[in-house]
């Protein structure tokens, strides 16, 4: 499950292509992924406040604003951002991630490790960050 990254790293996502029909955006290339999940949040809910040890996880905004903390579980300074439609996040193992909506939201979150309920748990670590 290894990964390149080493900090949590924020990109917009251009469509990259458009006509009369429709847009397609490609979120993801070249990466492994073993779960694809979509959640949801209520203006005001909070998820989420836990690190991974083995997982890098990308998270896809389709709609709303969500407030995103981050900091890595052995220490550093702590990072906020707003995240909206169209921004990929990638948040590699070792960081605390926690996600307050701001507004009604949407996400699509891709890993690189298995998330059934039995292994998801097994390589997650709560940590209230927020």
């Amino acid at each position: 499950m290894k990964n390149n990254l080493t900090e949590v790293a924020f990109k917009k996502i251009e469509p990259s292509h458009v006509d009369k029909r429709g847009t397609i955006v490609d979120i993801l290339e070249k990466v492994p992924i073993k779960h694809v999940g979509f959640i949801t949040f209520k203006k005001g809910a909070i998820r989420a406040n836990h690190y991974h040890k083995k997982q890098t996880q990308y998270t896809y905004v389709l709609e709303g604003e969500i407030k995103l903390v981050t900091k890595h579980f052995q220490g550093g300074k702590k990072s906020i951002r707003i995240t909206g439609p169209g921004d990929l996040v990638s948040i590699p193992s070792g960081f605390i991630h926690t996600y307050l909506a701001t507004k009604k939201s949407s996400i699509i979150v891709l890993t690189n490790y298995p998330r059934g309920v039995k292994s998801f748990e097994e390589d997650t670590f709560r940590i209230k960050l927020v």
